[in-house]
């Protein structure tokens, strides 16, 4: 177990490596930063690895802000988004993985199949004007824009808008929640398509294979019930297989994120990447780089260290058949 721990260590410490490279690399794009090209090459790398390490990631030429603070702005918006999306994925697509794992020979089981297999084909940046078209024309209370109505201003604590206006004390708090849910409604609404199906697709499949099995054939020729074997059997040997699998859904569903932030007029890193892209601030990219690299390798550290935990010797096999 602490030789695995050592070896993922290591690992990302290379991962860490490469990606101060490619950063560094997007950074020394900018004339004005030729100053770090000498005399050597590794040692103006240095220079910038070590004003990385003391939490210096520079200004941004868009305003002259430092760019620390502006991503501690422009993250959490993203990441809400990211994170509510996964978790109705998750409260969704497990119940309709296991209805479809047990009706896989009846309409309904055979329907869900054939849903989630197109679900996770659909393209989102493609559904997301549709869908905010449609909230407009047929006025939808869910059709706004933006994280929060600029009538309503919310004091900036965790940068997550759900959390932080619980926060305030007004006495029309009640209507400032109501117009948060409303501007996060549509952009979850978008994302949640992706993760639903390829949760429902995953469950369904483990589930599938289980019963398959004849230590669980037997109880169900005894006559135990649905919920019973859904209880004792399915669920231990199920749910433990979406843990690996989360940290590449929510990398997908915060690439998918920041594609259609600017449909929605979030704010976000997303969005903020592509203007900085528009005025070529390499800067800022290099720094959404270093950022975003980061919080990937957190998540996929935090699931096998969690999987680790919960099957040290790896001999449970918890994959997909």
């Amino acid at each position: 177990m602490l030789f695995t721990l050592f070896r993922r260590i290591l690992l990302i410490l290379v991962s860490l490596l490469l990606l101060s490279i490619v950063s560094f690399a997007i950074f020394m794009r900018d004339p004005a930063n030729q100053v770090f090209s000498g005399p050597h090459f590794y040692s103006g790398y240095a220079d910038y690895v070590r004003s990385l390490l003391h939490g210096d990631l520079g200004i941004t030429y868009n305003g002259g802000d430092q760019l620390l603070s502006v991503i501690l702005t422009v993250l959490p918006p993203t990441l809400e988004l990211c994170f509510m999306a996964t978790l109705l994925g998750l409260l969704f697509g497990i119940p309709l993985g296991f209805l479809g794992a047990f009706y896989r020979n009846r309409p309904c089981g055979k329907a869900i199949n054939a849903l989630s297999s197109l679900g996770m084909s659909l393209p989102i940046f493609w559904i997301a004007p549709i869908l905010l078209y449609f909230a407009a024309v047929y006025r939808w209370e869910i059709s706004a824009v933006g994280q929060v109505n600029l009538l309503y201003n919310i004091k900036p604590i965790t940068g997550f808008a759900a959390i932080d206006v619980w926060f305030i004390d007004v006495p029309y708090r009640t209507k400032v929640v109501q117009n948060i849910l409303q501007h996060l409604a549509l952009p979850t609404l978008v994302l949640m398509i992706t993760p639903i199906m390829e949760i429902t697709k995953i469950i369904q499949q483990r589930a599938e294979w289980v019963m398959s099995q004849n230590y669980v054939k037997l109880p169900i020729a005894r006559g135990w019930s649905a919920f019973k074997v859904l209880r004792y059997y399915l669920l231990r040997n199920t749910l433990p297989l979406l843990i690996p699998q989360l940290p590449r859904l929510i990398t997908f569903i915060l690439a998918q994120c920041m594609l259609i932030e600017g449909t929605f007029a979030w704010p976000g890193i997303g969005r903020w990447l592509i203007d900085a892209a528009t005025h070529q601030d390499y800067n800022a990219i290099a720094a959404g780089v270093i950022i975003i690299g980061l919080f990937i390798m957190i998540i996929n550290f935090l699931a096998e260290l969690f999987m680790l935990l919960l099957d040290p010797l790896n001999k449970k096999g918890w994959y997909a058949r």
